[in-house]
């Protein structure tokens, strides 16, 4: 091969990334900021002690179950393969359940369910094969079967009910899966990525969509009902519904919306414009204890904002020196007073604000990781609050008495078992 030829496949070669690369700019134009999907997320079975908190382990594609009272690895999935020497090693296949998994499961009383981002594994001598879909796994992390009915990888949780797994797919659709025979009984397609997990109801899935709109679509068919499409902006992460008589849906946009959606017609209620885009869910408080009710979110340009429900109106904001990406944590007040709202942000801290009035609060975390973002969705069990940073350590809080209980790495922990 000439030089001039190899120089010719080179220009080719950066013209094609540089060519993907703008494409993927011009998709999230009017969609804010680009961001990663990817970091280490966490969701939590139980309460306290007797809780098991499952580890969606980006940094190695696994989900790893901890003990909630010690932090302690019970198991992982895929397990860790141990490391031979050897002329080919670390070239063998992957294994068939391998993910990678970057979504934390959806725990039913006797199962979990997990999507897959694997979308095509790689052999070393052949195309290989999709392993994109669901996996359902028994409480000791044994996988018990698969469906692989997607083509592209899933980053998103399922949802699921009694008899149905609802799976999002970067293929552009949701499936809704069979929990009996595996099989798909319906898709329902949308113009672009699904990045959020589903909300499901009585009779409908509510489905938001990179495409900038969000869907209603009948649970039993995957018909759609209605379609809401608002300000520009990709909408990646998942509708909350209210509990009123007359339901809303809120839900935020990589463009800076926030909107109040009428649940049943599809109608906007109202729409608020905030500084930067959205990329996670709103968190809906209503304590019954004092009466307070609030709708909070955060922003790709660190405003945390509190607002009423109702209106949309600005209750308060605190403007903090890092990205927002995660959902923030309620925890309850007293009867005569509201309680205190946690948010992680891009610069390392956990911060607390007093629900009501915004006021800062000291931190259980105070400045232990300040040197690894916080970007997942934080879990309170009602007892200890959960935290998982960008390098792995997970946090078990104890809001009442302002404390870690305990931080472990898994990815240590995995090191020093081998």
């Amino acid at each position: 091969m000439t030089s001039e030829t190899t120089r010719a496949r080179t220009r080719r070669s950066r013209w094609s990334i540089a060519f993907v690369s703008a494409m993927l700019v011009l998709l999230l134009v009017g969609c804010g900021p680009q961001v990663s999907p990817y970091w280490p997320t966490l969701t939590v079975e139980g309460t306290g002690d007797d809780a098991t908190v499952y580890l969606a382990q980006t940094a190695t594609g696994q989900i790893v179950a901890l003990n909630g009272g010690t932090g302690q690895v019970v198991w992982t999935f895929p397990a860790t393969p141990e490391r031979r020497g050897g002329l080919l090693s670390g070239c063998t296949a992957a294994p068939a359940t391998d993910g990678p998994f970057v979504s934390p499961p959806v725990y039913t009383q006797d199962a979990l369910y997990v999507s897959s981002a694997g979308e095509q594994q790689r052999r070393l001598f052949s195309a290989g094969e999709n392993q994109a879909g669901l996996r359902a796994l028994n409480k000791f992390g044994t996988l018990q079967w698969d469906a692989k009915v997607s083509s592209d990888r899933s980053i998103a949780s399922p949802a699921i009910d009694d008899t149905t797994a609802y799976l999002p797919s970067s293929d552009h659709s949701v499936y809704a899966i069979d929990l009996d025979t595996h099989l798909a009984r319906w898709a329902f397609g949308t113009e672009n990525w699904v990045w959020a997990t589903p909300l499901v109801t009585e009779d409908r899935v509510y489905i938001a969509s990179m495409d900038h709109s969000l869907y209603a679509v009948d649970k039993g068919n995957g018909s759609q009902i209605w379609q809401f499409t608002g300000e520009p902006g990709a909408l990646a992460a998942s509708p909350v519904l209210s509990g009123d008589i007359n339901p809303l849906l809120y839900v935020g946009s990589l463009g800076g919306h926030l909107y109040a959606v009428q649940a049943e017609t599809g109608d906007a209620e109202w729409d608020v414009k905030v500084e930067g885009g959205i990329w996670s869910s709103p968190l809906l408080v209503h304590d019954e204890s004092s009466g307070f009710q609030a709708l909070f979110v955060g922003t790709l340009n660190g405003y945390f904002y509190a607002l009423d429900p109702q209106d949309g109106t600005e209750l308060w904001r605190q403007e903090l020196p890092g990205e927002i990406r995660g959902t923030p944590a309620y925890v309850a007040g007293s009867e005569s007073s509201a309680g205190q709202v946690y948010v992680g942000c891009g610069d390392g801290r956990l911060y607390a604000f007093d629900a009501e009035t915004g006021s800062e609060k000291l931190s259980p975390l105070g400045q232990q990781a300040n040197e690894a973002s916080l970007f997942a969705s934080l879990v309170y069990d009602g007892q200890y609050l959960y935290v998982v940073a960008m390098d792995g350590r997970v946090f078990a809080l104890d809001p009442a008495e302002n404390d870690i209980v305990w931080q472990v790495n898994p990815l240590e922990q995995a090191g020093e078992e081998k």
